[in-house]
């Protein structure tokens, strides 16, 4: 059976749908900035702005030092509520995090480190978690390839960047399927010059920490998910999201709509 090639019009329409589902609304600006649709009247030009977004990621912005370590760093953004753009005043700050092959591990237990001191990243110990980073995704260089679905399209669209903004068209270009299947319209370089794959201590050490943090939350009855984390590994990724999140959110945006 051939699948269904839907117009720019209609993957409008359904990520219109989508973002209702959470409650918040698509811009005619939106729009644009996807599609380049100019005459899009069921769009509103003029959305409330919420409040809570820019003053996140002010302090995002502000705070991004806690999250950047050496040259590992590819690319930082803020993905989740105040991606999309219905952040509450008491929300942590979601971030999508790319770095250099072979150092995923050794990234985020240097990140665990770091924050004992400066606590600028929740842990499930914390009560109030307002305006802290919240470690969403950890990704190296080679797992830039996302699943086509409605929910992967909708975070890279919405995905703000606050470190190295440029690098958000090389990921967008490493997922085909957003120009194939979803029509987005290319912007920008996408000429990115990639640094080199780790050497091979450091990836030495990234497989230390590997295991020392399988380890811990082993002890630490953490019940971690193994067969999840050796497949994400595998991709070159870190997932903090509960598992089955994007399918359940795929799954009911299908029930209600009835897209394919």
């Amino acid at each position: 059976m051939l699948k269904k090639q839907y117009s720019k019009e209609q993957r409008a329409t359904q990520l219109k749908d989508f973002r209702s589902l959470m409650n918040v609304k698509t811009s005619r600006e939106d729009v644009k900035r996807i599609w380049k649709l100019n005459s899009y009247s069921k769009y509103p030009s003029n959305i409330d702005i919420n409040p809570n977004i820019e003053k996140k990621i002010s302090i995002a912005k502000r705070n991004i030092q806690s999250l950047k370590l050496f040259n590992l760093v590819k690319f930082i953004g803020i993905s989740g509520s105040v991606g999309a753009g219905f952040a509450k005043e008491d929300d942590d700050i979601d971030v999508f995090i790319v770095v250099r092959n072979g150092s995923v591990w050794l990234y985020r237990l240097c990140l665990e480190i770091r924050n004992i001191f400066s606590k600028k990243i929740r842990t499930k110990r914390d009560r109030c978690v307002k305006d802290k980073f919240c470690l969403n995704l950890i990704c190296e260089e080679r797992g830039l390839l996302f699943d086509n679905d409605i929910f992967n399209f909708h975070e890279l669209m919405f995905v703000k960047p606050i470190y190295n903004p440029d690098y958000l068209n090389y990921i967008y270009s490493k997922n085909d399927w957003l120009y194939t299947e979803w029509g987005i319209c290319k912007k920008g370089n996408i000429d990115i010059v990639k640094s080199n794959e780790c050497n091979i201590f450091i990836r030495f050490v990234n497989e230390v920490a590997f295991y020392l943090q399988c380890f811990f939350m082993l002890i630490s009855k953490h019940n971690p998910d193994i067969e999840r984390i050796k497949r994400n590994k595998r991709l070159g990724r870190i997932e903090f999201f509960p598992k089955n999140f994007r399918k359940r959110k795929v799954d009911r945006y299908n029930d209600v709509f009835r897209f394919v």
